[in-house]
């Protein structure tokens, strides 16, 4: 009996252990950014409108690997950045009515994430009056 306690500790814990490398990550990869989209809130007398930049005849590349590194590249030039993936709440905490969203935290900055039917991943600040991101995977 003696035996079979250490062998059965040894298989549980290589059972127990899987790849989460990744964790569940959609981010992990080569996007091209295509556009972005900004929202011009309403006055009196304008009422709301959106602008679309295109980017699709850039070349700008945003690369996510699994050790939350992020590499933007554009025009030959490169940028490190940090970011993590994960589900929180927007506000940093529960509060009334909110539930955790599909977050992106890039050296410090929240921005949402969202995937559209089309298969762009999204990227948002329009909850701060920021611009929306869109991108297709290479």
């Amino acid at each position: 009996m003696k035996k079979i306690l250490p062998i059965i500790f040894i298989l549980l814990a290589f059972t127990s252990c899987s790849d989460d490398d990744d964790n569940g990550n959609p981010m992990i990869g080569s996007w091209k950014l295509v556009k972005t989209r900004n929202y011009v809130f309403a006055t009196a007398d304008d009422p709301n409108k959106e602008t679309i930049t295109d980017y699709s005849d850039k070349n700008i590349v945003y690369t996510f690997d699994g050790m939350s590194n992020l590499t933007i590249s554009m025009d030959g030039q490169k940028e490190e950045h940090q970011y993590e993936y994960k589900l929180d709440y927007l506000s940093g905490g529960p509060s009334v009515g909110e539930s955790k969203i599909q977050l992106v935290i890039i050296d410090g900055s929240k921005w949402t994430y969202s995937a559209s039917s089309q298969g762009e991943m999204i990227l948002g600040k329009s909850y701060v009056d920021g611009s929306d991101l869109f991108f297709v995977k290479q």
